[in-house]
C-alpha cells in the first residue's frame, strides 16, 4: 500500500482536500483517501517552525509513510515568479537560525555546533527526497525556499535577504517539515503556490484565495499521478 502524509500548516490551506469544515484547532491527523492500496493522510500543524516539528514529529513516531508531501502558500523573492505560480520547493534552509556576528549573518549549521545529521547538507540546506516518478512535478518549476520565524516585510529586509539566499521562496516550516521527514527517512515533496512578493508588508496586495485555489487545483492532480503508482 502506497501510504502518503500531507502537512498543511493552517486548515484554510488544506480545506480543499476533505469535506466539510475543519476544525482549528491543531496538530490533528485526517484521513482523507484510504482504500486497500492507496492511503492519504492530511496532518494540520499549526503554523511555523515549532508546531510543524512537533505535529510531524508526533505523527511519524507512530506511523509509516512512503511519501509526506508539505502544501501551503509561500512568498516569493524571485521576480520572475508572481502570485499565484505554483513552485515545488527542492531545497530549503532555515533563514533566520544563525548567529550574528557583528554585521555578518552565520547560519547555524555553519557553527560547527552540530554533529552530522541525516539529510542536511552544506550550511544547512535540507533537501526534497522524492524519488518517485510524478509526471505533474514536470509542469512546475522547481526553486529553493527559505523558512523563518519571521517573514520579512519591508524593502530593507527583503532586499537583505535577496541578497543572502538569492530569489528564493519564503514559509515558516518548509526546512522544519523537510528535517523532521528526513530524520525519519520518509520521502519528501514540498510544493506551494505563491501567494504574495516578499516586499514591503501590503497585504491588499496579496492574493491568498487565488493561490489556495491553484494549490488545490494541482495537488487534486498530483494525487491522481500518485494512485497510478499503486
Amino acid at each position: 500500500m502506497l501510504k502518503i502524509l500531507i502537512v498543511a500548516a493552517t486548515a484554510k490551506e488544506s480545506a480543499f482536500l476533505v469535506s466539510g469544515k475543519l476544525k482549528k484547532s491543531t496538530p490533528h491527523l485526517i484521513s482523507v483517501t484510504a482504500t486497500n492500496a492507496f492511503h492519504v493522510d492530511l496532518l494540520i500543524t499549526g503554523p511555523g517552525i515549532v508546531a510543524t516539528t512537533f505535529g510531524m514529529t508526533k505523527v511519524l513516531e507512530n506511523n509509516d509513510y512512503q511519501l509526506a508531501i508539505n502544501i501551503g502558500i509561500c512568498g516569493s523573492l524571485d521576480k520572475t515568479l508572481r502570485p499565484v505560480k505554483l513552485v515545488n520547493i527542492t531545497s530549503d534552509q532555515f533563514g533566520d537560525f544563525g548567529i550574528e556576528n557583528n554585521l555578518e549573518f552565520v547560519p547555524a549549521f555553519s557553527t560547527g555546533l552540530f554533529p552530522n545529521q541525516a539529510g542536511i547538507h552544506t550550511k544547512g540546506v535540507l533537501k526534497s527526497t522524492n524519488k518517485l516518478n510524478i509526471n505533474s512535478l514536470k509542469a512546475i518549476p522547481k526553486r529553493n525556499g527559505i523558512t523563518v520565524q519571521k517573514v520579512h516585510g519591508s524593502t530593507k529586509s527583503a532586499r537583505e535577504a535577496f541578497n543572502r539566499f538569492g530569489p528564493v521562496m519564503e514559509s515558516m516550516e518548509g526546512a522544519a517539515f523537510f528535517y523532521v521527514a528526513n530524520q525519519y527517512r520518509v520521502q519528501s515533496l514540498q510544493i506551494r503556490a505563491i501567494s504574495n512578493m516578499v516586499e514591503k508588508r501590503n497585504r491588499k496586495a496579496w492574493k491568498i484565495d487565488d493561490a489556495i485555489d491553484a494549490l488545490a487545483g494541482y495537488v487534486s492532480l498530483l494525487l491522481l499521478d500518485l494512485q497510478s503508482l499503486k
